[in-house]
């Protein structure tokens, strides 16, 4: 699928990843929704970007405001062609804490963002793409989610993000298959270690730490690489199905 003059749906726009991806997108002509739950923010964002760009604010685990976004998006600039998702937390939970058995409200928060939120905005931009014109291939739309390595080399303590991540993963080919003569691609990116502001969260100096178990560069990936390879994604219409791992040849120590 050719990028210029179509439209990209970009849940977690407001920073790191998804930020990435939407200036990426916007440089290669494209129309770009830039959805956050911080509504100033992200109409900030998009006014930096041009009069190509709207800024939404919405939280991905609420279907409503989901809907809100979609609606707005195709008010704008008439459907959605793209959606990437890259909108999710981190945190540290384990089965067991100092202070005994973890709390299954812990792990729903996880779920309820890294996988629910996933979920509410792939079923709903589909629901869009389903409407568009094919093109000369038959394509109708892209969608492309955001994993981690976490999600297939998960260490200790991190059970409920890893959880989280691989579910992302197991609902690629499904998806895919789901939509298998409809004209829309579904991929998923496993991305590790990644410069975001994530990092000022879970800590940059644990962050240098695990540069030595990449291959190959040793240092961390920046946005602009993810946001390219997502670009490729979209604009190699045989890649469908897939979870490639975007990671330096991080392989997460035990």
């Amino acid at each position: 699928m050719d990028i210029k003059g179509k439209t990209v749906f970009v849940a977690g726009a407001t920073s790191g990843l998804g930020l990435g991806v939407a200036r990426c997108f916007a440089g290669r002509g494209a129309n770009v929704v830039l959805v956050g739950r911080r509504r100033e923010l992200a109409t900030e964002l998009a006014r930096e970007l041009g009069e190509t760009a709207l800024g939404v604010g919405a939280d991905t685990t609420e279907p409503e405001q989901v809907a809100e976004a979609i609606n707005a998006a195709v008010d704008r600039f008439g459907t959605i062609h793209i959606n990437v998702n890259t909108a999710g937390i981190q945190g540290y939970l384990p089965l067991i804490a100092p202070s005994g058995p973890t709390e299954a409200a812990d792990f729903m928060r996880l779920w309820k963002t890294n996988v629910v939120g996933t979920f509410n905005v792939v079923s709903r931009t589909a629901a869009v793409m389903l409407n568009n014109e094919p093109d000369h291939d038959g394509e109708r739309g892209v969608i492309i989610n955001t994993s981690s390595v976490a999600g297939e080399d998960g260490t200790a303590g991190m059970l409920g993000y890893a959880a989280t991540k691989a579910a992302l993963i197991g609902m690629t080919l499904p998806a895919a298959r789901e939509f298998a003569g409809r004209g829309i691609r579904v991929n998923t990116i496993v991305a590790g270690g990644f410069d975001t502001p994530i990092l000022d969260v879970t800590g940059r100096d644990a962050a240098a730490g695990q540069i030595q178990f990449f291959a190959n560069p040793r240092r961390l990936g920046q946005p602009e690489e993810f946001a390219a390879f997502a670009a490729h994604i979209v604009e190699n219409g045989f890649f469908n199905a897939a979870t490639p791992r975007l990671d330096a040849g991080y392989r997460v120590p035990l």
